[in-house]
């Protein structure tokens, strides 16, 4: 379950869950909360202990946003999230980006095409098949599934093509 989710059912502000963890700054609760950042190993442990194992480390790897929180479309076409928490003021502002707003256009399609197989995580970090991968990898892995498809594969720097052999 998504730290904001737990939030949202147990009627538990992000201000009070500052208070409760014991944490200084409350832009750290934020991007938590936007799946910016995943918390150190001493705090998941905390939130765990907090949610009665709910809410896991998975959940923060986890690109799919909150069910509570209501998902836009910006002026350059980038998700957003806006948590029942934001004010009017928050809605207009960037730190609600989707972790993917940062990707080029033939990264997102590779992630697009392994369809839950690759993610990337808020801390900048690739997954491919549950594992830490290179962008290499998931590029490679993309147009593995492209080429099974028999559809052209996505050019990109450093990755071979076996098409390139003819």
């Amino acid at each position: 379950m998504k730290l904001a989710d737990y939030l949202f059912e147990n009627s538990v502000t992000p201000t009070q869950l500052r208070w409760m963890l014991g944490v200084k700054c409350r832009s750290v609760i934020w991007r938590w909360l936007i799946n910016e950042r995943i918390p150190r190993t001493k705090m998941m442990k905390r939130i765990e202990a907090m949610s009665g194992g709910k809410v896991t480390r998975a959940d923060f790897l986890d690109p799919r946003s909150p069910t509570c929180a209501r998902v836009i479309i910006d002026d350059h076409g980038e998700e957003k999230w806006l948590l029942p928490w934001s004010s009017d003021k928050a809605q207009d502002n960037s730190p609600f980006e989707s972790p993917h707003s940062r990707l080029s256009p033939p990264v997102k399609r590779a992630l697009q095409i392994l369809d839950g197989r690759a993610w990337y995580t808020p801390t900048g970090k690739f997954l491919l098949d549950g594992r830490l991968s290179d962008l290499k990898r998931i590029m490679r892995a993309a147009n593995t599934e492209l080429n099974r498809r028999g559809a052209k594969p996505i050019p990109y720097p450093g990755v071979h093509h076996p098409e390139d052999d003819q």
